[in-house]
């Protein structure tokens, strides 16, 4: 058998067995385990992301080619819209744990500034600490384990669809139990710590508590508006083969609230050192 045949033979493996592992009728919920799993096994990764965000009640719309890889956590990310050529790069424990940023425009040099800074966080939902599916995913599983015991009528499997030419899985999480409720910050705590100790969105937050200046103006004992859940209402395309996220709607109490869109994506590619250094011969800091 020639390599390529070989090739192909494993690959038609990996897709029956994983058809075989959830049964031929797959629930929506199975498929979303599976992508748990998979997610998990990845350690670096390349792709494209459409995403829009609602700001201040308009969709803002970016695209960006991004790779990354989880340990040391690195990413290199080039958009293309709106901002055709600004870039951004940053390695863990480098910069003083700071991202270089090449804005292709003015003051035409380049920044070094904090992730968490809110010249990083303007007209962002998430951080690029957030790249990636881990995120996206780390999200559906506390969802998931919350409503255990309802999870099988809260996951609908939509059927086979196709996304970015891959035949893939659309599913919808139908969250009824969303609800806004009123929260007492404890000591030491953050917007950004309690989006990431009860997986909600930190701009959600401050989006829903217009007093507060930003991620970090908030006291002990200051009651504040939070949503329970991420959202009531997440609808998800997975790729058939490789079991991650291809396309993920996220909807609030008032429509769409995000959209990501991945395209070209590549499960642990090879990426050399030299790739998360700014003097990369293919980059322009």
């Amino acid at each position: 058998m020639t390599k390529t045949g070989f090739s192909i033979l494993i690959l038609l493996c990996t897709i029956c067995s994983s058809f075989f592992m959830m049964g031929d009728n797959p629930s929506g919920y199975e498929i979303a385990r599976e992508m748990f799993g998979r997610t998990a096994d990845i350690q670096t990764l390349t792709y494209t992301i459409t995403k829009q965000e609602r700001i201040k009640g308009k969709i803002i719309k970016q695209v960006s080619f991004t790779k990354m890889q989880k340990s040391p956590y690195a990413v290199y990310l080039r958009q293309t819209y709106p901002n055709d050529g600004m870039e951004v790069l940053y390695v863990q424990g480098l910069n003083n744990d700071k991202a270089l940023i090449n804005p292709n425009g003015f003051p035409w040099l380049n920044l070094k500034l904090n992730p968490h800074d809110g010249i990083m966080r303007n007209d962002q939902h998430h951080t690029i600490f957030q790249s990636g599916f881990d995120h996206v995913v780390s999200i559906l599983e506390f969802l998931c384990i919350k409503y255990k015991d309802r999870i099988d009528e809260m996951v609908v499997y939509n059927g086979e669809v196709m996304q970015d030419g891959r035949m893939s899985h659309s599913i919808t999480f139908v969250n009824p139990y969303f609800e806004l409720i009123e929260y007492q910050i404890e000591e030491g705590e953050t917007i950004e710590h309690i989006a990431d100790k009860y997986k909600l969105s930190a701009y959600m937050i401050l989006e829903k508590n217009p007093k507060i200046k930003n991620y970090e103006d908030v006291i002990p004992g200051q009651t504040i508006l939070i949503p329970n859940d991420y959202s009531p209402k997440l609808n998800l395309i997975i790729d058939a083969t490789e079991f991650v996220p291809l396309k993920m709607e996220v909807f609030d109490d008032k429509g769409l609230y995000e959209l990501y869109e991945y395209s070209k994506v590549v499960v642990n590619p090879e990426i050399a050192a030299e790739e998360f250094s700014e003097g990369f011969k293919y980059y322009d800091f």
